[in-house]
């Protein structure tokens, strides 16, 4: 196997991890909006969102994710997800400090993942719609 190739595995496999996760929280939107609510109320301080608009927002991620696992459009899907993560990493601070949960560092690897993915993006071909 090639250093190119093994670079390109590399990089597909964290696109593809990356994307796992996301697609669970956009999921999460759909199947129990309520929580999904909560999340945003709790850690973002955006309190009053109803079912219909997690779901619209839910509608969005989706769409933006699964052109993220496409490939299309590096650099704006992948600033996207790498942002999103960020936010969300960055968010749960108190998860990290006072009300330490050990969950959440694995925030800490992913969103490493995603800024490689973002620097890298140019080099991740493997299995994506657009090699540019």
């Amino acid at each position: 196997m090639t250093e190119q190739n093994r670079i390109e595995w590399s990089l597909f496999l964290l696109r593809l991890g990356v994307f796992i996760v996301m697609f669970a929280w956009t999921l999460d939107k759909f199947l129990n909006p309520g929580h999904a609510a909560k999340v945003f109320e709790n850690f973002y301080f955006i309190g009053g969102l109803g079912e219909e608009i997690m779901m619209a927002i839910g509608a969005i991620e989706l769409v933006i994710i699964l052109a993220f696992l496409s490939g299309l459009w590096k650099r704006w899907t992948y600033g996207f997800v790498m942002i999103l993560n960020g936010i969300s990493t960055f968010s749960s601070w108190k998860q990290y400090t006072t009300d330490i949960n050990l969950l959440f560092f694995a925030a800490w690897p992913m969103l490493a993942a995603c800024i490689a993915l973002y620097l890298l993006r140019d080099l991740d071909v493997k299995f994506t719609l657009k090699k540019s």
